[in-house]
């Protein structure tokens, strides 16, 4: 069967009603053919006339209640495909024209005025010529908001009564609900059944559900998501007795099964993109009941190499390899000073090259790679509010970088003076609200997020600033499968001892560098830059860029080749070259649309726009927009979406060139495998971009 047509004129959801019938079309790969990788569906006429019968009763059930189906045309468009058409003539429809409501008088004021307002099936008053007509799964869905409204207040063993009256000739519809609210309940006895490792008592102070207090619906679903949030159960469940009205009270079971406590993980990964191609191992271990309490530990270790100078788009073979390592390890204990406050406690242990695009024309034998030895601790704690769409965290970290030689260059045996040991401590507020209908596979919601860190000498480190990172994401249904989302964020970092290099004018106002970059005060204010700075450009980010591509460039004074470098006055190409690598900027900001659709069974795909901008000035530049138009494909795994996009640098913003002095806006991006005309980034990564 080719297609399912509906002809039509009044608005309904004609995604909705073709999707509840039994008749369908056959399912298009990529959208285009039918029965490649799909089985065509046939038609049956048996089936279609219980359909014809299924379209006048979803006429009638949104209010057109003189609806036909009066012609359904199968229409054959070659031996093996058909097209039907079903023409429906809605009739006029139905409007509500009163509504009431009785039993609430007995209630107290605010009770009563909160299941008033429950009502969201409205009477059209004395006009009904713009109205919508009357609704019965909305005429359902007032009933039920008025018992949970009601059961949110404490008044478990409310009922309604809901009758509605239509009249087809009169064109008219009455609705009234009868409140039998009740008396206010208190929580009975509380069991918990199913634990075996775990022991009751932590569970049973994450619930915040004690007996004898007043009874709320949305307590207890809140109890149930914070159980089922807490990762070592398989099941959840909450039963309530609501057998005994006359004691007012309503005894809970807490019905759960432990999943596995204890997982050992390994595998093999990979990383291939402009920057680098590495291999990486990975072994960890978690145990989610770690000395008891349900305290969750987690040891991982993810040790690799990177092959030195391979990388995408300039795949030759590997000169040095130049082993890394992430080791991190984190413990959390939930019920931490109260119920629902979960406290952590992680460390980390890092070994790993600093690599930059190659500059062109320079041998790579002769590129100076610096890496660190990087060490981490935080120690925080964070709570769930609102029924869990907020999260506040806070934190205090520490963080210190140690520099070494990866490798050395024919000139460069040492570090280069001012590339000392970088400390950052600075406590942090993390906010998030978050109203997507699911973390992983979200269709429609909004997530706003935030993270305020504050450093500076009185925490210890050597780096004093503010940085703001305020994101907001939207996801809008298209249709039951494919989804709009869009993502607008912004970043802004207040250094009040760096930053020089990025902020210093010239007598013209034009920001240069303000020194020999090799000079040490150069040296230590770029240092610093390196893990306070914004960046822009790569897969979670603009993905017509290569990492860090966008924003400002310019000599980075520890990684120049030679002491014969001048970056004022290059005489070639190649000295050129190495006076262009990414500084970072003070304030960011970033967009992306994408539009997600299903392709075939697991697989999907998207098509996006990005554009995004880094500035060295505490202003937002929205007059260079770096926008990137691309496409890209999804493989829903069990580990979550794999996924590869491609982005097309449509505009390209280009700063002046050396031997100006002025810093440069964006790097000279190199195209794909060199072709002038292929200006595409591509990346593969886990996960979402957003």
């Amino acid at each position: 069967m080719s297609d399912v047509e509906l002809e039509h004129s009044e608005p309904v959801d004609e995604d909705v009603l073709l999707d509840g019938l039994s008749t369908t079309a056959s399912k298009r790969f990529l959208g285009i053919w039918d029965g490649v990788a799909y089985d065509y569906e046939t038609l049956d006429k048996n089936v279609l006339a219980r359909d014809l019968e299924r379209v006048e009763r979803y006429y009638r059930a949104r209010g057109y209640y003189q609806a036909k189906v009066t012609a359904a045309r199968v229409i054959e468009l070659d031996k093996r495909h058909v097209r039907v058409v079903i023409r429906v003539d809605e009739g006029l429809p139905v409007y509500t024209r009163e509504v009431t409501i009785t039993g609430i008088e007995r209630l107290p004021f605010d009770d009563a005025f909160a299941a008033q307002r429950a009502i969201t099936l409205m009477p059209c008053g004395t006009s009904c010529a713009s109205a919508a007509p009357f609704d019965e799964e909305q005429f359902e869905q007032t009933k039920a908001e008025i018992v949970r409204v009601l059961a949110n207040r404490g008044y478990a063993f409310a009922r309604v009564t809901a009758q509605a009256t239509v009249n087809v000739t009169s064109r008219e519809a009455t609705a009234a609900f009868d409140v039998e609210p009740g008396v206010r309940a208190v929580y009975g006895p509380i069991r918990i059944v199913g634990l075996r490792e775990i022991p009751e008592g932590p569970v049973r102070d994450s619930l915040l559900l004690l007996e004898g207090r007043p009874y709320s619906l949305e307590d207890i679903e809140d109890a149930h998501a914070q159980l089922v949030n807490l990762g070592v159960f398989s099941t959840v469940s909450i039963e309530q007795d609501k057998s005994d009205a006359a004691r007012a009270r309503v005894p809970l079971t807490v019905r759960v099964e432990e999943a596995s406590l204890r997982t050992v993980r390994a595998g093999l990964g990979a990383r291939v993109d402009q920057l680098e191609v590495t291999s990486t191992m990975r072994a960890g271990w978690e145990d989610r009941n770690f000395l008891g309490g349900m305290r969750r530990l987690q040891v991982d270790t993810r040790p690799g190499l990177t092959y030195f100078p391979t990388r995408f788009g300039n795949f030759v073979a590997p000169t040095q390899l130049l082993p890394h390592n992430r080791f991190r390890s984190e413990l959390r204990q939930p019920s931490f000073l109260e119920g629902r406050t979960s406290g952590s406690l992680s460390t980390e242990y890092n070994v790993y090259p600093l690599l930059f695009p190659l500059p062109e024309g320079i041998n790579p034998d002769k590129e100076l790679v610096i890496g660190y030895h990087e060490l981490r601790a935080a120690a925080g704690v964070q709570r769930p509010f609102f029924s869990h769409h907020l999260f506040v965290g806070t934190s205090y970290n520490w963080q210190a970088n140690f520099p070494f030689l990866y490798k050395e260059s024919p000139d460069q045996s040492r570090l280069p003076a001012g590339l000392g040991p970088v400390r950052v401590s600075y406590p942090e507020l993390i906010t998030t609200l978050d109203f997507r209908d699911d973390p992983l596979h979200v269709h429609k919601g909004v997530l706003f997020s935030n993270s305020l860190q504050v450093a500076g000498h009185i925490f210890g480190g050597l780096v004093s600033d503010v940085r703001v990172r305020p994101e907001l994401r939207a996801y809008l249904p298209l249709s039951r499968t494919v989804t709009l989302a869009l993502r607008s964020g912004f970043g802004f970092l207040f250094p009040s001892d760096y930053g020089q290099t990025l902020t210093a004018r010239a007598p013209t106002g034009i920001p240069v560098v303000i020194d020999d970059p090799r000079s040490a005060a150069v040296v230590r204010d770029q240092h610093k830059l390196l893990f306070r700075a914004f960046y822009s450009g790569g897969p979670i980010s603009n993905r017509g860029y290569g990492f860090r591509e966008v924003g400002p460039q310019g000599p980075v004074g520890f990684l120049l080749q030679s002491g014969t470098v001048d970056c004022f006055r290059p005489r070639s190409e190649s000295e050129r070259a190495q006076c262009v690598r990414p500084l970072g900027g003070v304030a960011l900001w970033e967009a992306s649309l994408e539009v997600r659709f299903p392709i075939v069974g697991p697989l999907g795909g998207v098509v996006f726009a990005d554009a995004s901008d880094v500035t060295r000035t505490l202003r937002l530049r929205l007059t260079a927009p770096h926008l990137s138009p691309g496409f890209g494909l999804r493989y829903d795994s069990p580990i979550g979406p794999i996924r590869a996009d491609a982005g097309y640098r449509l505009l390209e913003h280009i700063g002046p060139s050396p031997p100006s002095t002025e810093l440069q806006d964006e790097a000279r991006t190199r195209p794909l495998f060199g072709v002038d005309w292929l200006p595409i980034a591509v990346h593969i990564a886990l996960g979402e971009a957003f």
